[in-house]
Parts: C-alpha cells; structure tokens; sequence
C-alpha cells in the first residue's frame, strides 16, 4: 500500500507542471474479485488476488 502511494505522489510530481482544472483520481479493479486501487501507472497489470487482469472503473 505504501508503495502505490508513492508511485501516485511520484506521478503528479512529474506531471504537475501540465496540470490544468480539477484532477480526478481514477481507479481500476478486478471484475472476479471486486477488488479496487488507485491507478499509480500506465498499465493497470493483474489482480494480486485471484489474477484477472485489471480494467479501468467508470466513474460514478
């Protein structure tokens, strides 16, 4: 847990200079298991759980 919270602080460092309005986190999740997390990196990779790959959440 810690290390995806350093790999999105990491990510709005580097990009902070091109943000512009109000930033939304997105979330990605595994449609098996229903587990969620913060998307910290260009690929959204596997489910640690069960193994499914991970799809990006709509925003509700």
């Amino acid at each position: 847990m810690f290390e995806q919270a350093v790999q999105v602080s990491e990510a709005f460092r580097q990009s902070a200079h091109q943000m512009q309005g109000s930033l939304h986190m997105a979330l990605k999740g595994c449609p098996e298991c229903r587990t969620t997390q913060m998307i910290a990196s260009p690929a959204l990779g596997i489910c640690e759980d069960c193994g499914s790959s991970l799809v990006v959440l709509p925003v509700e």
